[in-house]
């Protein structure tokens, strides 16, 4: 699982939107089975992402959990952000 989006080069990646980059990987916390990821100095600003299976575009869920769904949109101030998937459920949020 990766959260591909137009933050992805302020996350070490060589380019934005980039679902095979593993410094996008989400973990998967055994406990609640929810997949995460922490962009500890994420730059303020607007952007958007998607969750990205297998490193690829060949599955993705945006916007509801839709499958090849709209872009999703983070209005970011600026410091940590956690992005977190439900793959129950398809959703991708941040905060």
């Amino acid at each position: 699982m990766t959260v591909a989006g137009s933050f992805n080069s302020e996350l070490g990646c060589p380019a934005d939107w980039d679902p095979a980059c593993p410094t996008a990987s989400l973990t998967l916390d055994p406990a609640d089975n929810v997949w995460r990821l922490t962009a500890e100095n994420l730059p303020p600003g607007q952007y958007e992402y998607k969750v990205a299976l297998n490193g690829t575009w060949g599955v993705n869920y945006g916007a509801d959990g839709a499958l090849n769904g709209n872009n999703i949109v983070l209005d970011h101030p600026g410091g940590p952000a956690t992005f977190r998937y439900d793959h129950r459920t398809r959703m991708i949020t941040a905060g």
